[in-house]
């Protein structure tokens, strides 16, 4: 029987109004949507289905045709979904929910309202939000340290994620950020005074990458 429970595989859904429907209304034509098998939950940032699946199934397209069937009967364009799974047994199905309201979340902030995006498909997000958030969060102040702690650094973040993203290009930084060269080249002085850290060092700038991500992620899904 214990076997036969594990080998069962489940997919989470969540969905969000984007400011049309209530919850209560959204919950309730989620429940007539689903099988009656499956298990429909509220949460403070979602409303969100569990339901096993048996065959192969296209859990992205299944995602969005609730999603756009729901958006039609609510009147509500800007129903957002995020889908994870299929996961094995019980503890898989806690974890795709997790996943599932994360996908919600970062997708909405990267892609906006109206749209279903799977875990799988957040990228470098994957890695980082795979983490308790209590972690991610130790672990971005334990990289940027005083970068995070103060908010008057906010324009050294912002420099280092685009010198990260531009692979040390200061010309193209410098482009995108609407700055001087030479204030790049003293912001990111700056930035290795604050943190001690050797920005020619490619693992630490690999670590950099991540933590600013996870920070990133934690205060869109905050906000």
């Amino acid at each position: 029987m214990e076997a036969e429970l594990s080998e069962r595989r489940y997919i989470a859904i969540s969905f969000s109004s984007g400011g049309r429907a209530a919850s209560v209304r959204l919950r309730d034509a989620l429940q007539a949507a689903v099988d009656e098998n499956a298990k429909v939950v509220r949460s403070a940032i979602a409303v969100s289905v569990v339901a096993e699946v048996t065959d192969e199934v296209d859990v992205r397209g299944e995602a969005e045709r609730i999603r756009s069937r729901l958006a039609a009967e609510l009147g509500d364009p800007g129903l957002t979904a995020g889908v994870a799974g299929p996961k094995p047994g019980a503890s898989g199905a806690h974890y795709g929910l997790v996943q599932a309201e994360h996908a919600l979340v970062v997708g909405r902030a990267l892609h906006g309202d109206g749209a279903t995006t799977h875990f799988d498909q957040l990228g470098p997000y994957c890695f980082v939000l795979n983490q308790p958030a209590t972690e991610v969060r130790a672990f971005a102040f334990r990289v940027l340290g005083p970068l995070i702690e103060d908010d008057r650094h906010s324009d050294l973040v912002d420099t280092l994620e685009a010198y990260l993203r531009m692979q040390g290009n200061l010309n193209e930084v410098a482009r995108q950020l609407f700055l001087h060269r030479n204030t790049v080249r003293h912001r990111l002085k700056r930035i290795a005074k604050l943190t001690g850290a050797d920005l020619s060092d490619p693992d630490l700038r690999l670590t950099f990458q991540l933590a600013i991500l996870g920070q990133r992620a934690l205060a869109r899904m905050a906000s």
